[in-house]
């Protein structure tokens, strides 16, 4: 058992009912208990990875707020930076754990759309974040002068 109350949609109708329902209570359809457990699993799994893949967005427009306010501060670009690696540490772990599921749920493939924004994004950030890097004309300066 689990210590709170997991939900699963219902193979008959796809309404969520609760893991302990012995029957539907939307068209009555009785449910096997360890098919329930197992169905609910995945449900959960579905939910943990439509929440993961939120948090990879806002990490992602995080990434572009550090990055426009590194233009008024530039103690932000380190945001940048740290959003950016984080962002993509989020994605390979989202992959990871969450690529291989079998599902039709509607929030999976919203979760699946969201990770993709997100790389996307996060790669589109890396050049923008490398033209305004406000250490580009340091690092420069120090490259030495054959190599210009």
């Amino acid at each position: 058992m689990h210590p709170y109350a997991r939900t699963f949609r219902c193979p008959n109708c796809n309404e969520m009912i609760s893991e302990d329902a012995k029957q539907c209570r939307f068209c009555s359809m009785i449910i096997d208990p360890g098919v329930a457990e197992v169905i609910a699993g995945r449900q959960e799994k579905v939910n943990q990875a439509y929440s993961d893949a939120s948090y990879l967005r806002r990490t992602a427009v995080a990434m572009y707020v550090f990055l426009a306010v590194s233009n008024f501060f530039t103690l932000a670009y380190w945001g940048f930076l740290i959003t950016f690696w984080l962002g993509l540490f989020l994605v390979v772990r989202w992959q990871m754990k969450f690529s291989e599921l079998l599902t039709n749920d509607p929030d999976y493939g919203r979760a699946q759309n969201s990770k993709n924004i997100s790389l996307v994004l996060l790669l589109g950030g890396l050049p923008l974040g490398i033209l305004t890097n406000p250490f580009l004309p340091d690092v420069l300066e120090l490259w030495p002068i054959g190599h210009r």
